[in-house]
Parts: structure tokens; sequence; C-alpha cells
């Protein structure tokens, strides 16, 4: 059999502004399975799963102007200590509580929140939206996105990638946000926490549906000019790493279901297509719960907008799923100078509130706090962390548990120099990858008992000279090596991938990734051979990281030899070695040591500051860690 002539993982690169279909679901049972797997992979990516503490929310309102029928107020409040949210707040007069409630984040207009913009095609006045829902007798919320108007403590841009790896940006912020703004009108005594809707445009459409899509307090949600499959979102603070790994947002806005969705759409924007391709695909999911009713979609003749058409369409729908008061059209308005609105028109900050980067580390200490806590000490430890962290380290990597059985061979041919092999391609069943490895029998066969041994720079390395490879044979033991993703031959095969567009990680695993997933796929084939009964995993330089992180995941494995590459527990190590977002937040290789037991792990060949970093001491003698290079003889008694 040949080789297969492509691996989709390198021809295939995912974008956010290409055409990204919506998968159809079979059954109840099949969306809900992967409704659960979005939600924690949107969490995750946001950095919030496991959520952090809900802190006091130490709100302050305030400035109360009085007009007909509604009143506005200036309104901050702490989203986690030291980090503000900042708005205004719209309540109805003249009415009886309690009452029902819309949060109303903006999108990426110059003006946020205090938009007013009243052109019939492409405009978008959130002051309008806010003042005729309270005239309707809904109380709203319009807040900042981070870096508009009132948020002052950061601008409204990337972060910069050593945050990633720490899994801070703005999405993770903008979405904390808008879960605390929830809690926020769950604390005002008179907003009925059972009619709670949501609706922006553009950016603050994403924010809608991500709002919906993770947080059940929210009944119904109207996110204008956003939902497409032929388009994704243009700012950092809608594409967080890992965030549409095979998705796209028509999945995340139908993971709503079965609560009240409305999609608003225009002919002028990338919603377009709505009503041929995206509702349809939508109210799929929605008959799969048996709540197709409760989804409906309008489409205007208007450029991007949050126009008065599309804002008229959605009074009529938190009326009929809400029960506010929607009038046919909707009613005149004034809009109070934007100055009157401003929460902060100064532009200075409450004392002792930071900028910068002070936010960011706070937020990090904050982080590193929770899983101090968190961690386990011994053995007995390691279940209730598991349970806690498990999911979003399995996330955070972007990997698969494997059986024998999803295994695919695409091609074996017999080699027999420079030593007697298998060379074997093979894939998960159902994907598009190819996996490249190389299989060695010993002269005679040490009890069922074999070893994937891994090198950055694939099978050749092992080849020459007298290597590992050449004693653990001598040793009797079965022996796999990988050419993994974008190494060795696979590299020389497929060549290297070419990441297009903007935000490439929010659509595409990173090289680690690939790596790791490939390593798990590799340990299941090795447990598939005839005999084999016991496999160990040894990684040298930067393939240590593979071996280790897929031990994490699969614990089916005897023993783990994972050399560290000299890791100094610097963000440029990780950026230059293990580009895996969002890892350091969930503790790096101290969390894979421990969630690789009951396996043997030896860590070695890492700083000896960064050795002290996390006493593992409390699981010695399973755990060895030590700043020295393991020898080959070492790596034998190890695995022995």
């Amino acid at each position: 059999m040949e080789f297969p002539s492509h691996d989709e993982r390198v021809s295939t690169v995912r974008h956010g502004e290409m055409h990204l279909p919506t998968p159809a679901y079979s059954s109840r049972q099949q969306w809900e399975a992967r409704a659960k797997w979005l939600r924690e992979q949107l969490l995750n990516s946001a950095g919030l799963l496991p959520l952090p503490p809900r802190t006091p929310l130490r709100a302050h309102i305030f400035g109360r102007i009085e007009r007909d029928g509604y009143s506005v107020e200036k309104v901050y409040f702490e989203s986690f200590p030291g980090f503000l949210v900042t708005g205004n707040l719209y309540r109805p007069l003249g009415k009886k509580p309690p009452f029902p409630a819309v949060l109303c984040p903006h999108g990426h207009v110059r003006e946020g929140r205090l938009a007013n913009n009243l052109d019939e095609r492409s405009g978008a006045s959130y002051i309008g939206l806010c003042i005729n829902l309270a005239k309707q007798g809904y109380v709203a919320f319009a807040y900042d996105m981070v870096g508009y108007n009132d948020s002052l403590q950061l601008p409204h841009q990337r972060i910069t990638q050593e945050w990633e790896l720490w899994g801070i940006h703005l999405l993770r912020l903008q979405l904390w946000n808008s879960i605390r703004a929830l809690d926020f009108l769950y604390s005002l005594k008179e907003v009925d926490r059972k009619r709670i809707g949501c609706t922006g445009s553009s950016g603050g459409g994403t924010q809608t549906f991500l709002l919906t899509a993770v947080d059940p307090r929210v009944t119904a949600s109207a996110p204008v000019c956003m939902v497409s499959a032929h388009y994704q979102g243009g700012c950092f603070c809608e594409n967080a790493p890992g965030l549409r790994l095979n998705a796209n947002n028509v999945e995340i806005a139908a993971l709503a279901a079965p609560r009240p969705l409305l999609l608003v759409a225009a002919t002028g924007d990338w919603t377009q297509h709505t009503m041929e391709e995206e509702y349809p695909a939508a109210r799929a999911i929605y008959a799969l719960m048996g709540a197709e009713s409760h989804i409906s979609a309008v489409r205007f003749d208007a450029g991007h907008n949050y126009n008065r058409a599309s804002r008229e369409a959605v009074y009529a729908f938190f009326g009929k799923w809400l029960g506010g008061n929607a009038p046919s059209n909707e009613l005149p308005f004034t809009a109070e100078p934007p100055e009157a609105l401003r929460v902060f028109p100064d532009g200075n900050l409450p004392p002792s509130y930071a900028r910068g980067d002070a936010v960011l580390e706070a937020l990090r200490q904050r982080d590193n706090e929770q899983l101090r806590n968190r961690f386990p000490r011994n053995p007995q430890g390691i279940p209730a962390f598991r349970r806690w962290i498990g999911n979003a380290w399995a996330h955070t990597l972007a990997v698969e548990a494997v059986e024998p059985v999803q295994i695919e061979v695409l091609s074996e041919q017999n080699v027999a120099e420079p030593l007697p092999q298998k060379r074997i391609a093979f894939r998960r069943r159902g994907t598009g990858e190819v996996v490249l490895a190389s299989l060695f029998q010993p002269a005679r066969r040490a009890s069922g008992k074999a070893v994937l041994l891994l090198h950055p720079d694939g099978t050749e390395t092992w080849l020459h000279g007298e290597t590992l490879l050449h004693r653990l044979l001598n040793a009797g033991y079965t022996v796999m090596t990988l050419d993994a993703f974008g190494t060795g031959e696979h590299l020389r095969r497929y060549g290297k991938r070419e990441l297009k567009g903007n935000f490439p990680e929010t659509f595409n695993r990173t090289d680690m990734q690939w790596q790791v997933q490939d390593t798990l796929t590799a340990l299941a084939f090795l447990r598939s051979q005839r005999g084999v009964w016991q496999v160990s995993v040894v990684g040298t330089g930067n393939a240590g990281w593979w071996t280790l992180l897929a031990a994490s995941c699969g614990r089916k494995v005897h023993a783990v030899v994972a050399d560290l590459n000299g890791c100094d527990g610097s963000n440029r190590f990780f950026l230059q070695n293990v580009w895996v977002p969002g890892i350091r937040r969930l503790g790096d290789w101290a969390t894979a040591t421990v969630l690789a037991l009951p396996a043997k792990v030896l860590i070695h060949h890492l700083s000896a500051e960064e050795a002290r970093r996390t006493s593992l001491a409390g699981f010695a003698p399973a755990v060895s860690v030590s700043p020295v290079q393991a020898s080959d003889g070492e790596i034998l008694q190890w695995i022995g």
C-alpha cells in the first residue's frame, strides 16, 4: 500500500472568512453531547473553565436622570477585584415591578454604548434601544466593551501572546463582564429573574450569543447582524484561541436551544444568507429539542446595522417571550448628550483602580491562587483535582482520547536498512489525519513490554549509532518511533502547514497540540499490537513535552520519561517550545505530571529553579523530578 498523498491537517487550514458549514445532527442525544462539548470548549477558550469565584460586585449606581416614562443612571461595578464594568442603567417609570430585563452589549461602533446613529440603512442606536425598552417596561443595562468609553483600564486590542499562555485575553474579560452583568441585574430587586433577555449587534451580537450559550439565566436572545457561516468576527474580543475548532457561530448560537432565539440579518453584510442557510441549520437543531417554534429570523434590506427596523423586530420578539409592552413602531426619543451619560467624564478612575498590565497580573495571581488551593499534595487528592480540572485540561490541549478500535491502518512497508522495521501510516478513523511511525521488534521479547520512543526530529534520529532505540531493542522491548505532525518524515512528505488569515489559533490546533494528539494515537496503536500488554513512553528534547502531555490524558501507560528540554519557566520558553494557549493557567508540567499518575513519571532536564517551583515530593516514589538530563541507563532503569 502506498503512503497517503496528503494530510488534511496540512492541506486544509481553517480561518474566519471562509465558508464553515454547520453539521447536521441526527438525534437529540447526538446534539446534546455536542452541545456539552461546545459549552466546555467555549468556556475553556475564554479562560473560564473551571469558572472563577464570583466576588462581590461593589456596585455604584448614581447620577439619576428622569424623563418621560423612564430613568437613566450611571453604573460601575467590579467583575473581579480591581476591574470595572461601566455602563448605563435604564428603568421604567410609572410602572409596577417586577420588570423583565435586557442586557445590551454594543458592537465595534466608535461611540460604543453611546451610539445614536439614526441612519435607516446602516445606523445603530443603543441609546434608542435602551430608552424604548425602558418605556416598554424593561430594565435595560448597556455596558462598555473593554477599552470603550468609560472602560479605561485596558485598550481594546490584543493583549499579547504571552498573556494568552495564561488564558488571559479580550474575550475572557468581556465574557466574564457579561456574566457579571447578569449578576448585577440579579441584584436589582425590581428585576424578574425568570425574564432576562440579551441583544446586541455585530461584536455585541457575538457577546449576545456567547453569553447565552454559557449562561442559562438568559431567557431569550436576539443577536443582530452576526450569526453567519461565512464570517466569524473580526476582533480579538470575538476570537479566543481554540474557540472555533471544528465549530462555527451558527452552532454556538444554537446552544440557546430550547430558549427563544431571534436571528436578525441584513442583505448588506455577512448575514445575507441567513434565511437560506444559517436559520434552517439552527432551526434543525431546535427541532431536535422539540422547540422549533422558539426560533425565528428576519432579514432586512440594509447594511451592517442595528437600525430602527432591526430594533423594532427585537422589541416584538422580546414582547412575545418576555412579556414587555411592545408597540408596533419605535417610540420617539431624545438622547442625552454623551457627557451626561459618561460614568467617568473626566477620564479619571476612582482611587486604587490600576490600568494596563497591573490589571492582568492581578487576574493571573487570582488564577494561581485558585490553582494552588486545589492542587493535590499526595495521590489521595488526585481524583478531586481531576474532577475539577480534567475537562479544562483536555480542552486546553485540544486532544481526544483514542482507543485501539478507533485506529485505521492506511499503509505498511517492511524496511530492512539501517534497522529492520515496519513503516506504518495510520489515523483515527473518520479523520483526515496521517500519523507516521516505525515499529521495531527485538530479537528477544521482554514479556510483552513496549516503548513509544519520541524525538522532535522523528525516527531517523534513532537509527544510526548506539542510540536508546538500540538499547531498548537489546533489552527485549518492542519499540515504536513516531514522526509526529510537522516533524521528521511527516514534514518531508506533507510539508509545513501555512496558517492563513487572522486568529489562526481560533480555528486550528497548534503544532504542539497536534503532536500531542499524534502521540495519543500512536500509544493506542502500540497497545493494539499482538502480545503487547505494557506500554511506556519516552520523549527526548522537546518531544518530552508531547510525552508528558499525552500521558496526562491517556493514563494507560506504565512509565513516562519526559525530557523538558531545559524549561526555565519563562513565557519565552513556552512560546518557543510549548505553544499551547492557556496551558500556564492550569499549571503546565506540574499538572500534567500528577494527571499522568498512576504511571511512574520521571521528569528531567529543567532548570533547578523550575524544579523547585512546584514541590511534588508528596508523590514520591512514583514521581521523580531532576534538573539533570537522564542517561540512557537511568531511563532503562525507570521504565523497567
